[in-house]
């Protein structure tokens, strides 16, 4: 199994007045294949009040650059409903009960959501639930990669709309870039809004222009995702 390195740290609240709850995961993202199957995560309670959480599978798509998450039953995790005590930890499987495709990865996201408790006769503050999700790839049977192309509009009040879609067979995490006319002649913009992009799906950054750039302008841009970093042409108009 090859997994992201790391500990998410989550902590969820609305106001001060809210009581919270903190839960760390490691790893903080997992990859699945025809030869790696399942997968152990690591859930931690860093509160001194124990906390229910619930844990199910969903499959991941994109469609419209937006996030959607559809029950499935190609993943199992277990268990499915736990309660970490105080400052304790929960070990969590997850396994592939489906096999991968011959040619496409396969995207879901791991759905961690924490069961709010009836509050305390002492307690006069609003209890907010936790909620995180995780992403697991399962990676073709062949060999596949991400492969972008990029493309720029300049809408009428001067925002930079720049648009990524990817034509591979596997995401790409875009975790930040900057943007500049390829005259470098204009202000370099900075985009540090990290994205993940499925197989066959676009994404979009817009970035205040003002004047400084012209709708036939070529953008240059250089970046860093999950891949490494990148340096790349954007063209202007349509995808």
């Amino acid at each position: 199994m090859r997994a992201i390195a790391g500990t998410l740290c989550v902590v969820l609240a609305a106001g001060g007045t809210a009581a919270a709850s903190t839960l760390a995961v490691a790893p903080i993202r997992v990859e699945l294949s025809s030869t790696v199957s399942t997968a152990v995560l690591t859930l931690r309670n860093q509160e001194d009040a124990p906390v229910v959480v619930q844990a199910r599978p969903a499959a991941w798509s994109q469609p419209g650059d937006r996030d959607q998450l559809d029950d499935t039953h190609d993943l199992l995790v277990t268990p499915p409903l736990f309660t970490i005590p105080p400052k304790g930890q929960q070990v969590l499987r997850v396994a592939l009960l489906r096999k991968p495709d011959p040619s496409r990865e396969l995207d879901y996201r791991l759905v961690l959501s924490e069961v709010p408790q009836a509050a305390g006769p002492n307690s006069t503050g609003l209890r907010v639930a936790l909620s995180i999700t995780l992403p697991i790839f399962v990676a073709a049977q062949s060999r596949t990669g991400a492969d972008l192309t990029w493309h720029h509009s300049l809408l009428p009040d001067g925002t930079l709309d720049i648009r990524a879609y990817n034509h591979g067979t596997a995401h790409v995490q875009i975790l930040n870039f900057d943007a500049q006319s390829a005259d470098h002649e204009a202000q370099k913009l900075h985009a540090d809004t990290s994205r993940y992009l499925l197989p066959g799906t676009t994404a979009h950054w817009q970035l205040p222009a003002g004047t400084s750039l012209s709708a036939a302008t070529r953008i240059l841009i250089h970046g860093h995702s999950d891949a490494g970093d990148f340096s790349v042409t954007s063209d202007p108009g349509a995808q």
